[in-house]
């Protein structure tokens, strides 16, 4: 019995109408010499009455396009174009055909809400924050002839409550920032002299105001949330407010090389009174709001977030009743997306344009409906997403998202650049 297969879907029939492509591909096999006649019939049946179809896009799927002659291509195109064009706007409606789902750039904007880019000028310069995949997209831009910088965190550092104490900062003045350095480092690193803090210190505030620099002079600034995984006070009640409770993984990661052994920062956090635990809900959203606060403080540039696919590494020591990374990673990207989603009309009307880019979405809902993996197809890394799709995302942004003009706003530094 334990060797017994079910055949789940045996009770489907090959005449479905969501199977109308696989029949095309069977009839070009069995009967060449029908090829004509079959492409005409899957034509005329994809311009039916059938309900279903509302839920079809009409995107050529990939293993017919590999069969297809290009003059054939050009008639499945021409004969789909009204209801191609009608259903693309249908984005509210899950596409009914697996079959459909490609990373054809046409078939992402017939899914994806594509229109509210930010608007860059040509000659403008991007900014990144946040993990690998904020520095992929930066390799991609200058490449493709785009002036952009990265500031990137690694994976486990880049989480929103991290961030917002980071973020925090900017809207400080340098001697606030530099005082509160100083306290957290006598906290987290005790048995450190003066003159080291002191230095480390002033390493860091130099680390944050080229930080503010680079935000100041961009005319776009991409931030990626990570994971919502992070240390907190645990001298501190639940009802306080976010920066109150959060323990500072920034300083103790960022110090480690200088003042301590960097495997140790996790432990020095812990001694000294920090929690590995998921943020709530209602912290997420304090945390997103605090780094767009911080942007805010130093640039009035649009401001694109984006929600990086890449899963979290480990979770050792995580207090809580998740028992694996996975399942805590899904819990980590669901709470980050639904915060953002729920505060940024709030942030929209305090802070201006805010775009969302759904980079994510690409990757780990539309990416799994393909022939190739997410991740790893490259080099067998977990959290490596496969350089097609990277690609593919990378270029959706620069191609489709943004919105391109002389028009649009510039930083003073690329305006003088300009002039030069």
């Amino acid at each position: 019995m334990a060797d017994a297969k079910v055949d789940f879907y045996g009770h489907h029939s090959i005449e479905e109408t969501r199977l109308v492509y696989r029949r095309l591909a069977l009839a070009l096999r069995d009967d060449p010499t029908r090829r004509e006649a079959a492409l005409a019939d899957m034509i005329r049946e994809l311009n039916g009455p059938s309900d279903e179809l509302r839920k079809f896009k009409f995107s050529l799927p990939d293993f017919l396009r590999r069969v297809l002659t290009p003059p054939e291509v050009e008639q499945f195109a021409a004969g789909t174009a009204s209801r191609r064009g009608h259903n693309g706007r249908l984005k509210m409606v899950l596409p009914r055909v697996s079959d459909e789902f490609s990373l054809d750039p046409q078939f992402l904007n017939s899914v994806l809400y594509l229109d509210d880019g930010p608007r860059v000028p040509v000659a403008g310069r991007f900014f990144t924050i946040g993990s690998c995949f904020a520095r992929n997209i930066t390799q991609f831009l200058v490449a493709r002839g785009c002036n952009a910088q990265t500031y990137e965190l690694a994976e486990d550092l880049n989480s929103p409550i991290s961030n917002a104490f980071l973020f925090d900062l900017l809207r400080q003045p340098a001697a606030v920032r530099l005082d509160t350095l100083l306290v957290w480092l006598r906290r987290i690193f005790p048995e450190a002299e003066g003159d080291g803090l002191q230095r480390v210190a002033e390493m860091q505030l130099q680390t944050i105001e080229r930080l503010a620099a680079q935000i100041r002079d961009a005319d776009c600034v991409i931030m990626t949330l990570g994971n919502v995984v992070d240390f907190f006070r645990d001298d501190v009640a639940a009802t306080r407010p976010l920066m109150e409770k959060i323990f500072p993984k920034f300083v103790a990661m960022a110090a480690s090389g200088d003042l301590g052994p960097n495997a140790n920062a996790a432990v020095r956090m812990t001694k000294q009174g920090a929690t590995l635990r998921l943020a709530t809900h209602q912290e997420t959203c304090e945390a997103i709001a605090y780094c767009i606060a911080g942007i805010r403080s130093v640039s009035a540039a649009p401001i694109v977030v984006t929600l990086s696919p890449v899963p979290v590494d480990s979770v050792l020591g995580l207090r809580g009743v998740s028992k694996s990374a996975i399942e805590v990673d899904c819990t980590s990207k669901s709470r980050l997306r639904s915060a953002l989603d729920e505060i940024t009309p709030a942030l929209r009307a305090e802070h201006g344009p805010i775009h969302y880019f759904p980079s994510f979405e690409i990757v780990r809902w539309i990416a799994p409906m393909l022939h190739i993996p997410a991740f790893g197809l490259d080099d067998a890394a977990t959290r490596h997403v496969s350089a097609p799709i990277l690609s593919t995302v990378c270029g959706l942004f620069l191609d489709q998202f943004v919105r391109w003009g002389p028009d649009a706003p510039m930083s003073q530094a690329a305006a003088a650049a300009d002039q030069d």
